[in-house]
């Protein structure tokens, strides 16, 4: 750091440690940071007093910390002792079970499968001591009050008091109950896809963790982004990025295939909601590729509710594909010539696995915001409404195909 900085003040990402690591990874203190573009300089000189409000959230965790407490005690003790090394915290619904089972195939290894987000789960493990989570709230608090007393931006301190707080007596209680896991196993190891706060008391208590992405990565900020020992992705693009903002981390690209010979089939990955979707624009899809010969075959999204998608598919007589599998389960065993989605890793694996993907977005910003997008879904993918022309052309000469493919990768 220049001498300059030093007499301006010193970098947030410098004051951030495994300790005090969990007050930055709330969503919107991320997110903020991010757009800000930027690592804070934090004056030397100290606030003189904290917030009334950081007050009253202090006495609500310690309440909160005291009925996990007392609720735990209704539970017959649990050993994890003679059990798996790994343990999986679910967060999505069977995701993570089958990006896990990619990388361990063949593996002996019996994984502990637990719901990351179900508090009440651990809670009737009993097996968090009290000293252990009263000597992690005083850290804890110590931890943020030394944060808090800091001449941050008012932005950062606001989203930290009404944003990461609320989350001190969870934070807390999660330390203590991975401690104790530790202890019963000395080498576990944890997997999840998006346990964010869980994850960082799993690095602050020493356990290995392992961050299997689901759905494509955001940008991030150095600042807020846990300490993961190893981390997959879908893209050479995040990995990439991430290796940048995370050097101590082992990043991998998920394991895939590419196929060499492909079927007469496309395969539409439908979104989760019937007002993303356009009838007038599947139907003009419908009818071009059922032209040229081709089966298409429809796969609703995962937490699809609605009935629009089931009077579609019986209208234009299509064949739907078993929920069960993910993308690239369906395009290995398929073999489609297209694939086609909106924002969507399964457009990402289909490039990866030799399929020319195409995308119905109308704006292609990312999965939230332009500043959020690490993949350019908008270079990899044909846009049905850019490029619609490419589109004709190619199903009228395949002898384009590969050539497709290879610009696509690469413009």
């Amino acid at each position: 750091m220049s001498s300059s900085k030093l007499n301006q003040g010193t970098e947030l990402n410098d004051i951030v440690n495994k300790r005090n690591k969990w007050i930055f990874c709330h969503v919107e203190v991320s997110r903020y940071l991010v757009k800000s573009d930027n690592s804070p300089l934090i004056p030397s000189v100290n606030t003189w007093h904290l917030s009334l409000t950081a007050y009253i959230r202090y006495i609500h965790d310690l309440l909160k910390l005291t009925y996990f407490l007392v609720k735990q005690l209704s539970s017959d003790t649990t050993s994890f002792q003679n059990k798996s090394t790994h343990i999986l915290f679910s967060t999505r619904g069977g995701y993570d079970l089958k990006n896990y089972s990619k990388l361990f195939l063949n593996s002996n290894v019996e994984v502990i499968h637990l719901e990351a987000f179900n508090t009440s789960q651990k809670i009737n493990f009993n097996i968090v001591k009290i000293k252990s989570v009263f000597s992690f709230f005083l850290e804890n608090l110590r931890e943020t009050n030394s944060i808090l007393k800091l001449k941050l931006p008012q932005e950062i301190r606001k989203k930290i008091v009404n944003c990461s707080l609320p989350q001190l007596a969870t934070y807390t209680y999660f330390c203590a109950f991975l401690s104790a896991i530790k202890e019963q196993i000395p080498n576990v190891k944890i997997f999840h896809s998006g346990a964010i706060l869980l994850s960082t008391a799993a690095t602050r208590v020493g356990i290995e963790t392992v961050y299997l992405y689901h759905g494509l990565a955001e940008k991030q900020n150095i600042v807020s982004f846990p300490f993961y020992d190893q981390i997959y992705v879908y893209s050479s693009e995040e990995k990439s990025y991430l290796e940048d903002i995370s050097p101590s981390s082992n990043i991998c690209l998920y394991p895939t295939k590419e196929l060499s010979k492909l079927e007469k089939r496309v395969i539409i990955f439908l979104r989760s909601y019937d007002n993303l979707m356009s009838e007038e624009t599947l139907s003009e899809m419908f009818t071009l590729f059922s032209q040229k010969g081709y089966k298409i075959f429809l796969k609703k999204h995962p937490v699809y509710k609605g009935s629009w998608v089931d009077k579609i598919a019986e209208k234009y007589n299509l064949e739907m594909i078993d929920l069960e599998k993910d993308a690239s389960e369906i395009i290995l065993n398929m073999r489609p010539y297209f694939t086609v989605s909106w924002i969507s890793t399964a457009l990402c694996e289909s490039l990866r696995h030799g399929v020319v993907p195409i995308s119905l977005s109308e704006a292609i910003t990312g999965l939230t915001s332009p500043y959020l997008e690490i993949y350019p879904i908008k270079k990899r993918t044909l846009s049905w409404y850019e490029e619609k022309e490419r589109i004709f052309e190619l199903l009228e000469d395949t002898s384009l195909y590969t050539k497709t493919l290879s610009e696509l990768r690469v413009r």
